[in-house]
């Protein structure tokens, strides 16, 4: 088990500091964005979406490369023993830098080795529920889980996701008990969920959105601190009584340990001029990703604040993946 030591990644931009010498010439040929996830999901778009526009700013392509699964665990390993020269970068999330080091009793790397270049967005969850129960609300679903604790079921993508853990959150916070179905992913549970099968569901807006606009499930709140701007009338969980609810999924890029400070600071500048791009922007948008500003001051602060949570969620849930 890795410590949960915020001080230990932040060390790594100062050890790559230490060692830069500039980045004269840097880059000279492609650089390759590794997204631990397959390819033709919502993140591989988002890779494609910004490697695409990185590499007019760099002058040198950036090729996405899929090395999925294990929880992000097989791109994450791959990319921590890269060489450090800026040509291979990871495409990381809550998941690679926080979450696995609580959920694995063995993690083949270490999430604070990395040298962080850049935050890039937040894609919260919103709760769906099934047609069938006919929630109006929050309060209606909290009201019938304390009638029948236990009785209400809810999905997930799968045992110590997003999804998941955002549902053992909410039933802490509002004190109330759910049955957890884990399935593989959201295509699989939402036809749960469509069909009356399973009552819950925190799933992501891109994919949540659709159905609830096609009339298919209800939408009774949203994960982020604060209301999504694509979707402003709707509350978050922390507005509907539970302050403090602030569970998203989130994306940034990382290099390998001892990346030098030149190549990362011409990759991190090549980020921000992306997420400052209205086409760009509007796309991740349209993916349910709000844009950070693509600074590594973003990245610290959402790792820092989200260590603590993550590890007594995991803890009083009992979670172990492996």
């Amino acid at each position: 088990m890795f410590r949960a030591g915020f001080t230990v990644f932040s060390a790594a931009l100062l050890i790559a500091s230490a060692s830069a010498v500039g980045a004269e010439g840097f880059p000279n040929r492609a650089v390759t964005m590794v997204t631990p996830f397959p390819a033709g999901g919502a993140t591989d778009g988002l890779a494609r979406t910004l490697a695409e526009h990185m590499g007019k700013t760099l002058g040198q392509p950036v090729v996405v490369e899929n090395r999925a699964g294990a929880a992000t665990t097989i791109g994450a390993s791959y990319v921590v023993r890269s060489q450090p020269d800026g040509y291979t970068i990871l495409l990381a999330t809550n998941s690679t830098l926080v979450t696995n080091r609580f959920l694995f009793k063995s993690l083949s790397y270490d999430p604070d080795a990395f040298v962080p270049i850049g935050m890039i967005g937040i894609g919260p969850m919103v709760l769906l529920s099934t047609k069938k129960d006919g929630f109006g609300s929050l309060e209606d679903v909290v009201a019938a889980a304390k009638k029948k604790p236990g009785a209400l079921t809810i999905a997930s993508f799968g045992t110590g996701t997003s999804s998941h853990l955002a549902a053992e959150y909410f039933q802490q916070l509002a004190d109330i008990k759910l049955l957890h179905v884990p399935f593989k992913g959201s295509t699989q549970a939402l036809p749960q969920v469509i069909s009356g099968d399973v009552d819950l569901f925190f799933d992501m807006v891109s994919t949540g959105m659709p159905q609830v606009e096609s009339d298919k499930v209800d939408v009774q709140a949203i994960t982020s601190k604060q209301r999504m701007s694509t979707l402003p009338k709707l509350r978050t969980v922390a507005e509907s009584g539970y302050p403090g609810f602030d569970l998203t999924a989130w994306f940034t890029l990382v290099a390998p340990p001892g990346t030098p400070a030149g190549e990362t600071r011409l990759l991190g500048d090549a980020l921000k001029a992306a997420l400052a791009d209205e086409k760009v922007k509007q796309r991740m948008l349209v993916m349910g990703i709000e844009p950070s500003d693509g600074s590594v001051e973003a990245l610290n602060q959402q790792i820092k604040q989200e260590i603590p949570i993550i590890k007594s969620l995991v803890e009083q849930a009992g979670i172990v993946v492996q």
